[in-house]
């Protein structure tokens, strides 16, 4: 097949990326230093390894006259220099800056949909990885990126072999696309749409596509019949330039502060967000007391389901105690809220599968924001899902953490907060509104006090 339809979470994506809101995802990955990171070493790792990601040489074509949505197709003037880019920090501390900057550019929708860009000049002579890629991108069975792609699980480079011919791109046949339409009529589209939503972000056999259909439904009937989410500085209008920050911890002592009050790591993870609220609302001319509301992916896996493959996730409204003073408190208020809801009918109900991919919650709540219309469900995105715990490797280097980027979406809400675990270590990436007054830098300085006061 020359061409293939995008899914209806593809779409979705798509069709949420108007105005200032920017549907691009990625992360920081910070490596050791050494030889196998210079800009060339890691060009020719991802020269030998696309044939993995056939999607990153598709792009967007439209059918003539639009009479069809847009299909991915081979892009016959694919280079792959265009889409890596090489930076040297002005500073040792600048590499957040450098993703901000990153993430505020929108990707160029005539070519793929991705990036990579590998950053020097950073303390100690680390370098970083910063990949970026719409979120249209991030879907299907493998829901892999450009990063994961490169990494080894060893310092021994995995023998992955070449594939068996050169790659030659497949021709775009706009008729065979207005074909595929006429032999779909408009009578079943929608449900053509949703057939293929049920492939987005599975990573083991469609089953869980019903499930992510439902938790979708789920979050629409609970965000109507819960009030509104208040109305905080953070969701006013929406700028096209995007400023970045990044928090780490330490993954045990997460562990031992949900352990010491009866909580997750999950619950101590939101409570920490709810305390650098507490701390950042009233900066912004708000007030602590106002409770904002956070959509959160919960873990609904039971304690005989473990090993199982992928995690069972299913999206709650969580509000946040801002207005509560002592930090361990937050966290038993945080859990007591999260159990009840993961103990209900409706929200197991809603539960979905999902693999490491990170991109959960963006995905869910661009479905959520083009259902509700002009429903405020809530004030931001805490996208909490657990990685992997042993180290990887690029050519040798050992990854020493990394930083999620979860977009902004939709355009009346200024901040997302990414967490990502890997290694025995948390990283928090805050992405915002550039024009945020005071910034997120101020926001990460709230973080890292209430993160003090919890894991003290």
């Amino acid at each position: 097949m020359a061409s293939e339809p995008l899914s209806a979470a593809d779409r979705s994506s798509l069709a949420s990326e108007r105005g200032p809101v920017n549907m691009a995802v990625g992360g920081a990955l910070v490596f050791e230093g050494g030889p196998g990171l210079t800009y060339e070493a890691v060009r020719e790792r991802l020269q030998a390894r696309l044939h993995l990601i056939p999607r990153y040489r598709q792009k967007l074509v439209e059918a003539p006259l639009r009479l069809a949505g847009p299909e991915w197709v081979d892009d016959e003037d694919f280079d792959l220099d265009w889409h890596l880019d090489h930076a040297t920090l002005p500073t040792p501390d600048g590499l957040a800056d450098y993703v901000g900057r990153v993430m505020s550019r929108k990707l160029d929708r005539a070519r793929p949909l991705w990036e990579l860009h590998v950053v020097d000049g950073l303390a100690d002579g680390q370098v970083a990885l910063v990949t970026k890629m719409h979120h249209a991108l991030v879907d299907g069975v493998a829901a892999v990126d450009v990063g994961t792609v490169l990494l080894d699980p060893s310092p021994e480079p995995l023998d992955i072999p070449p594939p068996d011919e050169p790659w030659s791109p497949r021709p775009y046949d706009a008729g065979a696309h207005i074909a595929r339409l006429a032999a779909t009529p408009f009578m079943r589209t929608q449900r053509f749409a949703l057939d293929a939503a049920r492939r987005a972000l599975e990573t083991s056999p469609r089953t869980a596509a019903d499930e992510l259909r439902r938790t979708t439904d789920l979050l629409v009937e609970l965000a109507r019949q819960r009030p509104q989410a208040p109305m905080t500085p953070l969701n006013e209008p929406l700028g096209p330039n995007r400023r970045y920050a990044i928090v780490r911890t330490d993954l045990a002592a997460v562990k031992a502060a949900g352990k010491a009050t009866g909580g997750t790591v999950n619950d101590v993870l939101v409570a920490a967000v709810a305390g650098m609220l507490r701390r950042y609302l009233p900066e912004l001319g708000g007030s602590a007391g106002q409770e904002p509301v956070a959509l959160v992916p919960v873990s609904l896996r039971k304690e005989d389901e473990r090993g199982e493959l992928g995690n069972r996730i299913s999206m709650v409204f969580i509000d946040l105690p801002t207005d509560v003073a002592d930090p361990r408190r937050r966290v038993s208020m945080v859990s007591a809220e999260t159990r009840a809801l993961k103990g209900s009918a409706a929200v197991r109900a809603g539960g979905f599968l999902v693999g490491a991919t990170g991109w959960v919650p963006p995905a869910v709540s661009s479905v959520l924001v083009r259902a509700m219309g002009g429903v405020r469900a809530h004030n931001l995105v805490i996208s909490n899902l657990p990685g992997p715990q042993q180290p990887f490797y690029l050519n040798g280097a050992r990854l020493l953490w990394a930083s999620p980027v979860v977009p902004i979406n939709p355009a009346n809400q200024r901040l997302t907060v990414g967490i990502l675990s890997y290694d025995g270590g948390v990283a928090f990436g805050l992405l915002a509104d550039r024009d945020l007054d005071p910034p997120v830098t101020a926001a990460a300085a709230a973080l890292e006090a209430a993160l003090d006061e919890l894991l003290g």
